[in-house]
């Protein structure tokens, strides 16, 4: 009789060891929640909306997990330290009753917030983190189970700049030395009624022609217009005049600025 060739055994066996085989039992976390936020951090400022005491932000919480075809309830907490000086029932309120819609994946938690005096002066920070409970008893991703909170009204913005360096802001053919009686001022007069936002900072560009967004020489002319228009002293004209107490009470001007 022939021999039946070699490979044919192992095509004959191969799917039956194969079969035999036991499959790796697939891993599976608990469902967690985590914050969807691209840091950490959670920045909000009241100098962008400066018609508004209160406000309500929404901050940004996932699923790591799978979706469930009912309603899901989200435990928040606030932690308290001395290094977080806003307090919660003055400074900002959780609202209650945060759940995660059915089917879904995302939610955001909504927190209100209130424009406080101390905000005048400095800038006030909290933190949240999400407490497992029955319906998530998982960790998430480790790292986003905290965001701080940070809140802020009238502080001088990052990229202002000064007199005679390069950022747009503080250059002296433009708004000139940051004070809080000059911001405020901005502030009106780039404000938008329709959309209640203002303009708040100027982050990209520099002094130069063609090195900015032309809006900003628009957002130049325009403060310069509207001081002009309801404060014509300060322009040597007749009428009311704003003097800046931070400045030796200087009349203000910008565009180019006196100080």
């Amino acid at each position: 009789m022939k021999p039946y060739p070699a490979y044919l055994f192992f095509l004959v066996f191969i799917p039956f060891f194969m079969g035999c085989e036991k499959q790796p039992q697939l891993f599976e976390e608990s469902d967690g929640l985590y914050f969807g936020t691209a840091s950490p951090n959670f920045y909000y400022s009241f100098a962008k909306f400066p018609r508004k005491l209160i406000d309500t932000i929404q901050i940004p919480i996932n699923v790591f997990g799978n979706a469930a075809g009912t309603e899901r309830a989200i435990s928040i907490e606030n932690i308290k330290s001395a290094e977080f000086e806003a307090v919660e029932g003055v400074h900002f309120k959780l609202l209650s009753d945060v759940k995660i819609p059915a089917n879904a994946f995302k939610a955001t938690v909504p927190v209100a917030v209130y424009r406080t005096p101390e905000l005048e002066t400095k800038g006030l920070k909290f933190k949240l983190a999400i407490n497992k409970n029955a319906a998530f008893p998982g960790t998430g991703i480790t790292s986003q189970q905290e965001v701080t909170v940070n809140l802020t009204y009238i502080q001088q913005p990052a990229s202002w700049g000064t007199l005679t360096g390069n950022p747009f802001a503080g250059y002296s053919a433009n708004f000139g030395s940051w004070t809080k009686t000059k911001y405020k001022l901005i502030l009106d007069a780039l404000y938008d009624p329709l959309t209640g936002t203002t303009v708040t900072e100027f982050p990209e560009g520099n002094r130069f022609t063609g090195q900015h967004p032309v809006a900003y020489d628009h957002y130049v002319a325009i403060v310069r217009n509207y001081i002009r228009l309801n404060y014509p002293g300060n322009y040597g004209g007749v009428g009311a005049s704003i003097k800046d107490p931070d400045a030796n009470n200087q009349p203000v001007q910008v565009g180019p600025s006196n100080y």
